[in-house]
C-alpha cells in the first residue's frame, strides 16, 4: 500500500509524540457501516493499530489520518489525564432491561439478545465518543492538511446520508427508545456542525422534522463553549451523556502505556 506524503507526516506526528511506531493495515471486515478504527499501543501490545475499510475508488489517506489524529489527541494529554472509554456493567444492565420491555425486540430468541444488547449498547457508546471527539480531529484535518478536503468532505457527506437514513420509522421502530433517541441527537450534533462548517443549512434540516435538532444544537454548544486541549476530551463526552441521560453506561479507565 502506497501511502500519500501527508499520511505519512500525520503518522509522523504520531510517532513523535507518542514514541510508538504506526501500524496501518487494510481490513475488509471492519462491523456494519465503520470505516476505519485504531487500537492504541497499551500494555503488552507495543504499537498503535490502524484498520480502514478498503476502497478501490477511494483512497484511505483522510481515513487513516483520522485515526492519527484520535491518538494525537490521546498523547496530547498529561499522562495522568489519559483515559481509555469502555462500557459499564451498568450500561449492559439497563439495554438489557430495554431489550426486554420493547414491543419487537422483547420476543427475540434467549440465545440471540445478548448480542443484541452489546451491539445497541456499543452502537450509542461508540457514537458518543466519536463524534464530539471526531469533529474536533477534522477541524484538525481541515487546518493542517487542507490537501484532503476532498476525501474529508466525502466521508462527511457518507456518514450523514447514514445518519440520516437511519431516521426512518423501520429504524425507531425496531430500536429501544433510550437508545435511538440518544444515536439521533449525537448525529444531530454532528449534522448541525458540519451544516454550519459548510454554510449548507439542509443539511440539518431532517433532524429539525423529526424532532432532534434542538436537543443536538445542545450538545453542539456544550462542545463550543469547551476550549479544544486534549485533557477536555473526556468532560465533553461526560457533558453530552448527562444530557442524555446515559452517563451511567460507561467508564474512563486510566491509560496503560505499553510496558
Amino acid at each position: 500500500m502506497s501511502l500519500s506524503e501527508t499520511t505519512k507526516k500525520a503518522l509522523q506526528l504520531v510517532e513523535d509524540r507518542s514514541g510508538i511506531p504506526v501500524h496501518v493495515e487494510p481490513d475488509p471486515n471492519l462491523p456494519g457501516s465503520l470505516l476505519a478504527k485504531v487500537v492504541m499501543a497499551r500494555g503488552s501490545l507495543a504499537l498503535h493499530q490502524v484498520f480502514y475499510r478498503p476502497d478501490s475508488s477511494t483512497p484511505p489517506d483522510y481515513l487513516i489520518c483520522q485515526q492519527a489524529g484520535f491518538i494525537l489527541r490521546m498523547f496530547s494529554a498529561p499522562p495522568d489525564k489519559r483515559f481509555e472509554f469502555g462500557s459499564s456493567a451498568e450500561g449492559n444492565r439497563v439495554v438489557q432491561e430495554l431489550v426486554e420491555v420493547h414491543p419487537m425486540l422483547r420476543s427475540l430468541p434467549l440465545q440471540a439478545k445478548p448480542q443484541l444488547v452489546q451491539m445497541l449498547r456499543d452502537g450509542v457508546l461508540n457514537h458518543l465518543r466519536s463524534i464530539p471527539l471526531g469533529m474536533r480531529v477534522d477541524r484538525w484535518i481541515a487546518d493542517e492538511f487542507p490537501e484532503l478536503w476532498e476525501l474529508q468532505r466525502a466521508s462527511v457527506m457518507r456518514q450523514l446520508q447514514d445518519s440520516t437514513a437511519t431516521l426512518a420509522p423501520q429504524h425507531r421502530q425496531t430500536s429501544p427508545k433510550l437508545v435511538y433517541d440518544a444515536t439521533q441527537t449525537i448525529s444531530a450534533a454532528f449534522a448541525a456542525f458540519w451544516a454550519e462548517r459548510l454554510q449548507q443549512p439542509q443539511f440539518s434540516l431532517p433532524f429539525k422534522a423529526t424532532g432532534y435538532l434542538d436537543a443536538g444544537q445542545q450538545l453542539l454548544a456544550v462542545w463550543q463553549s469547551t476550549p479544544d486541549v486534549a485533557e477536555n476530551d473526556r468532560h465533553i463526552v461526560d457533558q453530552w451523556a448527562e444530557n442524555l441521560g446515559i452517563a451511567s453506561w460507561y467508564q474512563w479507565v486510566p491509560y496503560l502505556a505499553p510496558e
